[in-house]
């Protein structure tokens, strides 16, 4: 791949590999809630919004084979590097990573774009918000895609009751120890942070030159505390559950069945959530499904955000 024109925002990104694209994929920054967002963008400003959130440990360029993909089908795609990540603000407080708060960034960047209304997709944490902000704000959304994730308060029953995903949690109540994580992920050239991502998805997901990149993302200041003040908010800034009514929002949950770190069937346990909720299962999927099949899964994610 060669280096993009993405460069002036002190971040290098290899050419995004999409064949036929008709339009260009742009980088800004913006001001939203209070913090600085960077954005990756595409589309004709006129088409239909659809917000892309990432989750951990990625950042905007994860969605490589979704942004053009999308633009060409006539949308208005914008991919943020969500608080704490790649070159977006990096508060230092606990508390300023909530759901909540994350809710309310999501917000402040559809009003910054004046959106009243877009289609979203979120995978693994960019789920989490995904969920949290359908559920209080869902006069803003259309429709909702989530890839392997399930509701934060099925997580967190699961993780309570089911010995067996209690296990392929532990990183989780591990995140949460102060400092040590830190230092345990940034050591060796963030060699576990690498291999949270080559080792749990199908060979060849990751190349070596996306790998460089995503360690010049971590790299950036204070980006691997940031990213590990999400988990430690679950714990001491906990959302105040929605309890009172199922998400109205049209969702559906996509989910690549090899995941390593959670079990299918909190995809299932989600749907009772929902009040319009359906799953589709991809069996030779990983948790990095829109890494590894994206032939397959953009025209399904495509299908259902254009049913009626």
């Amino acid at each position: 791949m060669k280096t993009s024109t993405l460069n002036n925002h002190n971040l290098s990104l290899p050419e995004f590999p999409f064949q036929e694209n008709e339009f260009e994929v742009r980088s800004k920054y913006i001001e939203a809630n209070g913090q600085k967002f960077f954005l990756l963008e595409s589309g004709k400003k006129e088409g239909r919004p659809l917000l892309l959130l990432h989750g951990f440990p990625e950042f905007s360029y994860a969605w490589k084979h979704q942004i053009a993909y999308f633009a060409n089908q006539g949308y208005f795609v914008i991919a943020p590097d969500q608080r704490g990540y790649g070159r977006s603000s990096k508060p230092k407080s606990i508390s300023d990573y909530s759901l909540d708060r994350l809710s309310e960034d999501v917000i402040a960047i559809l009003d910054a774009y004046k959106f009243s209304k877009v289609d979203i997709i979120g995978h693994d944490w960019g789920g989490a918000v995904t969920y949290w902000t359908i559920s209080k704000f869902p006069d803003r959304f259309t429709k909702a895609c989530v890839l392997n994730l399930p509701h934060p308060t099925v997580m967190k029953r699961k993780i309570l009751s089911d010995k067996s995903q209690r296990k392929k949690s532990m990183y989780i109540l591990f995140f949460r120890i102060p400092w040590l994580p830190e230092f345990l992920l940034s050591r060796k050239n963030f060699r576990k942070l690498e291999r949270s991502l080559t080792k749990t998805s199908i060979k060849g997901a990751f190349s070596s030159e996306e790998i460089s990149i995503y360690k010049e993302a971590w790299s950036q200041p204070d980006c691997v505390r940031s990213m590990l003040n999400w988990y430690r908010a679950m714990t001491k800034n906990p959302p105040k559950l929605i309890r009172s009514r199922k998400i109205q929002v049209p969702t559906r949950i996509f989910w690549g069945e090899k995941d390593r770190f959670l079990s299918k069937e909190m995809a299932l346990e989600t749907l009772p959530l929902l009040s319009q909720g359906s799953v589709r299962f991809f069996p030779k999927a990983t948790h990095w499904i829109h890494h590894e099949i994206p032939e397959i899964l953009n025209p399904e994610l495509l299908s259902f955000l254009n049913e009626t």
